[in-house]
Parts: structure tokens; C-alpha cells; sequence
């Protein structure tokens, strides 16, 4: 051990070690006869005769009768004459949902998200899932980072935006009060939930992540140093242990990998990347042997039909025509990762510029973002020089919406003129307002929609208007309703509530309201058009609470 820092506790002696101090140790494996050669790890070191001799002394009197140090039960086979431990691996794998506490066990599934923690308490946090979790097992619960520790890691932290929006990681609390704490619903519209949000309906609002505390060697070593979210795994010997929570009489599942368990074949093997996945899931021919072997070892177990299972009951309510989109916007970013974008662009353009040397650069921690994450638009109407805009992908979970009431939905329709500029709510109008403005054009109706998206490392509003609104609509309504929709008539109706120019029997802002009760609580996959002022402030970068900053929803067919 490296930079060990020895305290007193109770009188006593004890060594902590410390990341930040440079802490670092060669782990050997405990196994008798084993290679004396230390497991891989960043430490390098070289050791003399002496040293060997110390680890094989310490092996000897690790597995001796004297030894106080506690642990597993080990089976030894009558062939290794009663020194050598058997380390075979039990073939069984144990769905996430079937945990029991108190046991030891090998479990495998794809990961989520990676909190780490090392620097803290010597561990990282994975979240995985391996499909859908059994209706028996509703009431299981999962014991992982607490949310305050959550919010501390989020800089350290790595997110598959698609998984964490399918699996509703992180969002358990919306989700569980979701239905009987909201308390600005209208007593209409909670009967509606109530019953949107009933039987197989609530399963969709289920968090599907389950948390892994992996510790010491295994957190700073091979394979975990270099995984990644949307990779799949295999974890040996994980300990499950039940844990009660203060005044909860119900009893909370850890997983946890602890150290210095290699004899008993404990360790994570890493079984391909996202891509694998998706290959088998677009039955995509494998050539190779090798590429073959891959995937028969994935899915030796049955985790990649799992995992598509899952897929398939959580489609999201909204999604991009792959095809349609450009090299740019093929894979999602992370909330945090999208409001940092103008931070990125505007550091591009004060290079550009002097700024850099008059003012001195003030930003916080941006996370990492992909390179060609996001499509720069270059082409603006005169009306919009002054800003800049760029177009991305994201996936999140809507936990609001407006309009949820027939008066906000007034509020959130505008009636407009293009020949004069003119404009008023829905909500505004009176009447006896005889002329809406002056010089008598054909007014037409502007929806506005807002979404109050969430994910695992933040939260924004999105903003869905005019035509992307109509499509939004379109998108979600039966087909016999849909060329209601594209009627300017019968979004006129929405406004001055003329149901017989309908000619059906539900009026407009039932049929709107209906639409956007469906998106709530749903997790969507969009491309997002995000656009800011260029007149930024000399030497401040930092713009996630700048008012100028605007998300919009954007049909790519349309742009």
C-alpha cells in the first residue's frame, strides 16, 4: 500500500486510504497456490524475494485454522488433496427482481449510469438493469446513493440518456407521488390520472435501475476503470444483503462487490458494448466466429432477450425517424450535457475573438461532451442573426406539461395575423371583440406547448409550437381524429368553443387536453433546437440560467 495514512480510532491504530492523498495498493490474490504476481491495477511496483515471502506467509495464515479474519464458506475438491480452493463459478444467474437478502450470488445486465465515488469512499456506484422487473416484485425496493450524495457525484458521473429515460433512473420519488401529491390537478383531471395510471398503466412509471457498490480493487482496476453506460456485464459473488430504513417496517435490498474476494471467482466481466445490443436487436448477421462467440456469451443467459423484452414495453411516446436525422443528432445527449452547449460554443467563439484576453474566462465544471454531438445552423433568417442556434437529441421523462386545464390551454393558444404582426391569447378574447386586428387579414392559430423534461443530471423546459405542436398532437391522436387536427377550423374552435364546426361528438380542448394527460410521466426521444443571444456578457460562459436560453421540440421533416 501507497500513501497510506495511519490514524488513531478508540486508542487504536488503523490506515485509511485516500484517494486524493495518492493512495494506491497491489492487491495478490489469497489462493495458496496461486501466481505471485499482483493483480492488474495503476500501481506499479516491483518486489524482491522478502516481499514474495511475506505474501506467501500471509496466504499460509490466511487459510490456517488461527486466522480471525471471517469469511465464505469455500468448497474444496477431493482431486486438489485439500489445499488448493475450487474457484468454479456457479452457472446460475439470478434476475435482478428475484434478490433475496442475505446471499451471494452471480448477476449480469446492461449499465445505466456510473457514479464515482472513489474519492469519497473508496467505491464506484453502477446502475443496471436486465429487463423488465416481474409484477410480483412491485414492492422490492433497492438501497443506492441517497439524493444529496446523487446531486454530489453528478459532476463524476456518466449517463446513457435512452436507458435512464427508459428505465426512469433516478426519477423513483416523481414516480411513486406522482398520482397523490399533485396537488394543482383539477379534480377531473385527477380522476383521469387515477385511472391512466392504473393496473399495467403504472408500470410504466416503475424505476427499472438497480444500484451495485463496487469497492476497493475492483473499483480502480480492470475492466470497471474503462466501462462505459450501455455496456453489458457479468458480476460473480455480489453480496445481497437487507438493510430497514428508519420508521419503514419494509425491508431494502444492497448489492454490494466487496474486496479481496477472488477465490471465490468474485470479479465483473465485461460482455460487449451498446452496439452488441442493437445489433441483435436489428438481427443484424454476425460474420465472424468471433463476433458470434460475443454474442452467444451475452446471451447465454438470456440477457439480451431480457433486455429487448424491456425495450419493447417501454417504447417512448415520441421518436425521431433515425433515417431522417444527420450523422450529428444519432445518439442523445444528457440534460446537463445540452445546457452546456452554448457554454462550449461561445468558449469556441471567444477564441475567435479577443475577448479571451480582455476578460478572463469565468465557467463552472462542464461535463465532457461527444464531439459532432450537435448541428450548428448557419443558415438564419435576418430576423435571427442575432442568435445562435444549434440542433441536438435528447431523451427524458415529462413529469409536466402545460396545458393540463381548459383555461391554461387558452392561455397557451395565440391568435396571430401575418400580415400585421398582430397577436392576442385565446384566453384575451371577449365577445364583442368585433375586430381582432386592424387590417383584417385571415388570422390563424399558433399552439404552445411546454414540457418540463427531467433526467438524471438535470431538468429544462421544452417549448413545442406552431407546426411542431399540430405534429405533436397528430402524432399521439386515433387516426379518425387526425384530419380534425389539420383543420385550421377546428383549432379556431379550441378558442371561441364553436363544437359544431367539428362535426364530432368531443370537443377540441377535451381532445387536446386528453393528448397531453398521455405524455405525462412518459419519457420521449426528440431533436431539440436550442437557441441563445449572441450579445453574451464579456467573461461569464456560465448560461444555464440565462432567460435568452430557449429549448424547442423540432420535427425534423421540417427542417
Amino acid at each position: 500500500m501507497h500513501r497510506l495514512v495511519i490514524k488513531q480510532y478508540n486508542g487504536r491504530n488503523q490506515g485509511c486510504g485516500y484517494g486524493a492523498t495518492g493512495f494506491s495498493a497491489a492487491v495478490f490474490s489469497g489462493v495458496h497456490l496461486d501466481p505471485l504476481t499482483p493483480f492488474k491495477s495503476n500501481t506499479r511496483c516491483t518486489f524482491g524475494d522478502e516481499e514474495l515471502r511475506v505474501i506467501e506467509r500471509l496466504r499460509e495464515w490466511y487459510i490456517s485454522p488461527n486466522c480471525p479474519v471471517e469469511r465464505e464458506n469455500i468448497q474444496i475438491s477431493a482431486e486438489q488433496g485439500g489445499n488448493e480452493v475450487c474457484r468454479t463459478i456457479t452457472s446460475g444467474i439470478k434476475r435482478l427482481d428475484l434478490l433475496n437478502g442475505e446471499e451471494y450470488c452471480t448477476i449480469e445486465g446492461q449499465i445505466i449510469s456510473i457514479y464515482n465515488s472513489v474519492e469519497i469512499d473508496n467505491r464506484i456506484v453502477l446502475y443496471i438493469w436486465d429487463g423488465p422487473q416481474s409484477n410480483n416484485k412491485q414492492n422490492t425496493v433497492f438501497i443506492g446513493l441517497s439524493q444529496d450524495h446523487l446531486l454530489q457525484l453528478l459532476p463524476y458521473s456518466q449517463h446513457d440518456p435512452h436507458l435512464a429515460a427508459l428505465t426512469g433512473h433516478n426519477l423513483q420519488q416523481w414516480n411513486e407521488n406522482i398520482v397523490k401529491n399533485y396537488e394543482t390537478y383539477t379534480e377531473d383531471l385527477d380522476k383521469v390520472l387515477k385511472s391512466n395510471f392504473s393496473s399495467n398503466s403504472m408500470e410504466t412509471f416503475r424505476d427499472w435501475s438497480v444500484p451495485i457498490s463496487i469497492y476497493d480493487e475492483y473499483a480502480i482496476s480492470e475492466p470497471i476503470v474503462n466501462i462505459k453506460p450501455g455496456d453489458l456485464i457479468r458480476i460473480h459473488n455480489v453480496h445481497v444483503s437487507c438493510s430497514r430504513q428508519k420508521n419503514d417496517q419494509s425491508c431494502g435490498l444492497q448489492l454490494r462487490l466487496h474486496g479481496n474476494g477472488h477465490k471465490f471467482g468474485r470479479g465483473i466481466k465485461h460482455l460487449g458494448n451498446k452496439c452488441l445490443l442493437m445489433n441483435y436487436l436489428n438481427d443484424t448477421l454476425f460474420t465472424s466466429g468471433d463476433d458470434a462467440n460475443i454474442l452467444d456469451e451475452a446471451n447465454r443467459y438470456g440477457l439480451l432477450d431480457n433486455l429487448k423484452s424491456g425495450i419493447n414495453l417501454r417504447s417512448p411516446l415520441l421518436k425521431p425517424k433515425c433515417e431522417l436525422l444527420p450523422y450529428e443528432l444519432q445518439y442523445p445527449l444528457t440534460i446537463s450535457q445540452i445546457r452546456n452547449i452554448p457554454v462550449v460554443v461561445n468558449e469556441k467563439q471567444r477564441q475567435l475573438s479577443d475577448w479571451d484576453l480582455l476578460y478572463p474566462i469565468q465557467t463552472e465544471f462542464i461535463p465532457p461532451i461527444p464531439p459532432d454531438s450537435w448541428l450548428t445552423c448557419t443558415d438564419l433568417l435576418l430576423s435571427s442573426s442575432d442568435l445562435n442556434v444549434v440542433y441536438t437529441r435528447l431523451c427524458a421523462r415529462v413529469v409536466d406539461i402545460a396545458p393540463l386545464d381548459v383555461k391554461t390551454l387558452k392561455d397557451c393558444l395565440l391568435l396571430t395575423c401575418s400580415n400585421c404582426s398582430f397577436s392576442i391569447r385565446g384566453s384575451s378574447i371577449s365577445d364583442d371583440d368585433e375586430a381582432l386586428c386592424e387590417c383584417g387579414s385571415c388570422l390563424s392559430i399558433l399552439p404552445l406547448f411546454f414540457l418540463h423534461l427531467e433526467d438524471p443530471s438535470g431538468n429544462l423546459i421544452l417549448t413545442v409550437t406552431g407546426h411542431n405542436a399540430i405534429g405533436l398532437i397528430n402524432s399521439l391522436v386515433d387516426d379518425d381524429l387526425r384530419p380534425c387536427i389539420n383543420n385550421d377550423a377546428w383549432w379556431t374552435g379550441l378558442i371561441f368553443e364553436m363544437k359544431e364546426l367539428q362535426n364530432i361528438g368531443i370537443s377540441p380542448d377535451q381532445i387536446v387536453l386528453e393528448q397531453c394527460r398521455r405524455l405525462l410521466g412518459q419519457w420521449i426521444d426528440v431533436a431539440v433546437k436550442i437557441s441563445w443571444s449572441r450579445k453574451s456578457i464579456p467573461g461569464t460562459t456560465n448560461t444555464e440560467n440565462d432567460n435568452d436560453l430557449q429549448f424547442h421540440i423540432n420535427d425534423w421533416n421540417f427542417v
